[in-house]
């Protein structure tokens, strides 16, 4: 259940003779739930730091390093409290939290060797033989994970944890139904048990019914410590219902909390945009387009590999690169010669574009216009153009898939191998279908085939 919001006496908790996996975990959801309790936390982290260039080497020097890589593991500092780890990793306690720190870095073989060296005192352990299970799980062990946690159904028949981590075993061996009930049972044990709303939420986002996954998504947001990934996963689904002031606080929240998050950085730029549009709709639309024209990368266009070589060393990107550059600038660098020149022409040419273009007085606005007399306007070049949903495009893009060519080699097939879930691939094909185009039929890859052949 959620732990009431309260000061801590850190330094009394914080003791190396009596601090517990307990204590750390009561001490890093207050930390989470307070300001107050976060600045006192970032304050002793620092005395830790003084008070270990005071000792030499021996056991109060440990006892020191411990604490201080147990409070940044506590404030998310996961690479800097790995390294503090390390070197007492042969303290049950550190070899614990050392493969806590190993889990969120992906390095589960490691996390499971730290995990089985702090059990070893005590092989009863219920909350590390969990995470022993949940990482057999993660390393794809899922028939022995199982089995481990089936040993602990009897013992443990009132743990929120058990039932989770039996679920999502059974969730990874594709019995959805069974998983269901076991994270049912898990709720019924506690409401507020963190992993399950999550996964809960996941898999009714996962499945098209949204209103579901919202409920759960923000049942996990009102809890501390939150999930980033949460807020993160509910913004986009606010975005995709217009929401767009609810989705700029999930991304902002995530932010405040980790300013470098990219991701985060990302969809709030797009859920701000988005908000911007409706302002004048055909004008963003005309203006982003237009954009998007100039800013196409070279590296989307098919070139000799000389001639990709040449304009990277030019440090020239984009199409607006080439427009602000000359054929005698072109020929006059080394390897440069009349036959890329030409390849570059036939780009720029087929976006009614040329060479030098604007050295010639254009404005960028005037280049816009340039483009929208020598083009048709209804041309579709990126996915991002289609009027797709967020989660959609993040799906195509998870895929590979950026621009309409990419999409016009793929059959639906071969999108739903990739990974793109079914509902998706009905609304990219909706889309194409209303700017004249379609996904690749089996018939294409026959004629493709006969083609190749015949060549």
């Amino acid at each position: 259940m959620t732990t009431a919001i309260a000061e801590i006496d850190l330094d009394k908790l914080l003791e190396a003779e009596t601090i517990s996996r307990e204590t750390v975990l009561h001490i890093k959801a207050q930390v989470h739930s307070s300001r107050e309790n976060r600045e006192k936390l970032d304050k002793k982290i620092e005395a830790l730091k003084v008070d270990i260039k005071k000792e030499h080497d021996g056991a109060r020097a440990k006892d020191l390093t411990l604490l201080l890589g147990i409070c940044k593991w506590v404030v998310g500092r996961i690479k800097e409290a790995a390294e503090l780890l390390k070197e007492v990793k042969s303290r049950k306690l550190g070899a614990y939290f050392l493969g806590k720190c190993y889990q969120e870095l992906g390095d589960y073989n490691q996390a499971l060797e730290c995990f089985e060296r702090a059990k070893k005192t005590d092989a009863e352990e219920f909350d590390i033989v969990m995470d022993i299970a949940e990482t057999k799980r993660i390393l794809g062990n899922t028939d022995d994970a199982l089995k481990i946690i089936k040993s602990f159904s009897h013992s443990h028949a009132n743990s929120a944890e058990l039932y989770y981590q039996w679920g999502h075993c059974l969730d990874d061996m594709g019995e959805y139904q069974e998983a269901f009930n076991k994270y049912e049972q898990s709720l019924k044990i506690d409401p507020d048990h963190a992993k399950t709303l999550f996964r809960m939420a996941f898999n009714y986002d996962m499945g098209g019914e949204d209103e579901k996954a919202i409920e759960y998504y923000e049942k996990c947001t009102k809890l501390q410590p939150t999930y980033k990934n949460a807020f993160i996963n509910l913004g986009i689904l606010y975005e995709d219902k217009g929401k767009y002031d609810d989705a700029i606080f999930c991304f902002e929240a995530v932010l405040d909390a980790e300013p470098t998050n990219v991701r985060a950085a990302l969809f709030l730029k797009d859920a701000k945009a988005s908000m911007a549009m409706y302002y004048d709709e055909e004008v963003s639309k005309k203006q982003g387009k237009e954009s998007e024209v100039l800013n196409i990368p070279i590296s989307d266009f098919e070139l000799s590999v000389r001639s990709k070589n040449c304009l990277e060393k030019m440090n020239i990107r984009t199409l607006k690169d080439l427009t602000r550059i000359t054929e005698a600038d072109l020929l006059s660098f080394k390897n440069f010669g009349e036959t890329s020149l030409n390849e570059i022409k036939i780009i720029l040419s087929q976006k009614g574009l040329r060479l030098g273009q604007a050295l010639e007085g254009y404005s960028e606005a005037d280049l816009f216009s340039k483009i929208n007399k020598d083009q048709d306007t209804d041309f579709v070049e990126t996915v991002s153009e289609l009027g797709l949903s967020t989660r959609c495009r993040n799906a195509l893009s998870n895929a590979g898939i950026e621009t309409i060519g990419d999409i016009q080699e793929k059959t639906e097939e071969e999108l739903l191998q990739e990974g793109v879930k079914e509902n998706y691939v009905d609304e990219l094909k909706e889309a194409l279908s209303k700017v004249g185009l379609s996904l690749k039929t089996n018939d294409d890859c026959e004629a493709d085939l006969e083609e190749n052949a015949t060549e």
